[in-house]
Formats: structure tokens, sequence, C-alpha cells
């Protein structure tokens, strides 16, 4: 019992950073974009991850998108639909960002994402203190 206090006070400030973090409201965004590649042969899926990746971070930066962060992302590479050759690679991200309406509409209208959705994290879940 004698350790269970210095543990306690050791791993209590975590928590509190935890709150604070989860209690910080900001908005989610998701957007997809979908490449189609007809040359199977020529085509480098990694280098159009990282240059849509890039182009990303540099669009968040140019219509100055406070906080903006990545979350999560991921890419899908597959036999393009409808009876065409070639490729098609769906990439996804998740980002944050610190909530504006007028971000949502920057995302909507100048990412190049083919579907852009996006909701407000922290508001509900935590109380004043």
């Amino acid at each position: 019992m004698k350790h269970l206090l210095p543990f306690t006070l050791l791993v209590s400030p975590l928590f509190v950073n935890a709150d604070e973090a989860v209690c910080k409201v900001m908005d989610v965004a998701s957007l997809s974009y979908v490449e189609n590649i007809q040359v199977v042969a020529e085509a480098d899926v990694g280098a159009i991850y990282q240059t849509k990746t890039d182009k990303l971070l540099a669009f968040a930066k140019e219509h100055k998108l406070e906080e903006f962060k990545i979350i999560s992302q991921d890419a899908t590479v597959s036999a393009n639909c409808c009876g065409n050759f070639g490729l098609q690679v769906n990439i996804n991200y998740q980002v944050t960002y610190k909530p504006s309406y007028q971000a949502f509409t920057a995302l909507q209208k100048h990412s190049g994402s083919g579907m852009v959705s996006t909701y407000r994290t922290g508001m509900e879940s935590c109380t004043d203190k």
C-alpha cells in the first residue's frame, strides 16, 4: 500500500493531461481521394500516396488551418472497376484542426478531395472546471 501513493502521484498528472486532450474542442475531417492509373507497369503507388500527403499538408498551410494534423491515413490499391484496365488507388485521411466552419469550406472547395465529412469533438463529454 505504501508504494501505491507514489505511483498515484506520478500517474495522476497523466490523467489530467489526458482529460485536457479529450476535452479540447477540435474539428475532425475525413477526406477521400481516388487516382485512376491506366499504365500499371509504370505505377508507383507509394509515390502517389506520398505526393497526396505532401499536397494535403501544403494545402493546410496555404489555407491557414490552425493546429492541423493528420491523425490517420490509409491507402488501398485495387483493379480499376467497370471493365477499365489499370489500377485504382484510394487514399483516405482523417485530420484534426482548430474548429472553423471556414476550414471545412476550404477543405470542400480546394482540397481536391472527392468526399469530405467533418465532426466536432470535445463538446458534450466535458464540463467546465
